[in-house]
């Protein structure tokens, strides 16, 4: 197996992730705003991968590959959503992230046809606060 560049690999309005097409979830952890319950940062590690992360900030979708995850921070709180949006050996089809008014969109699409999207909550706002649906 060939080892997974490192590090950012998108910073944009517009992307497509596909590494992960038709690859099983294994674990979906949210760091989250303790006070506002915003998700910071999103963590997912899938079969035969290492752990990624992604993001909204400054309107635009980020995607990330540092092998490994810190949850050690207590300034955030770190919530295991496999079980919450029942991900455990999901498929994942496509990722991508799209424009949505004046920010961008990261969404999940599955197998199952089921999507897990990471949004601002007023797209229209720019950077307005995040939430993540399924």
């Amino acid at each position: 197996m060939t080892t997974e560049p490192r590090g950012r690999l998108y910073q944009d309005s517009e992307f497509e992730f596909n590494e992960f097409n038709g690859l099983k979830i294994e674990k979906l952890i949210v760091c989250e705003n303790p006070e506002t319950k915003e998700p910071i940062l999103i963590y997912i590690k899938v079969e035969n991968r290492n752990w990624h992360q992604f993001f909204l900030d400054a309107g635009i979708g980020f995607w990330e590959n540092w092998d490994e995850i810190d949850i050690e921070d207590d300034s955030y709180d770190f919530i295991d959503f496999t079980d919450k949006f029942d991900l455990k050996n999901k498929v994942i089809n496509r990722i991508f992230c799209k424009k949505d008014l004046n920010n961008s969109r990261i969404i999940l699409e599955l197998k199952s046809n089921e999507k897990l999207i990471l949004k601002c909550k007023e797209p229209n706002i720019f950077d307005s606060d995040c939430e993540l649906i399924m």
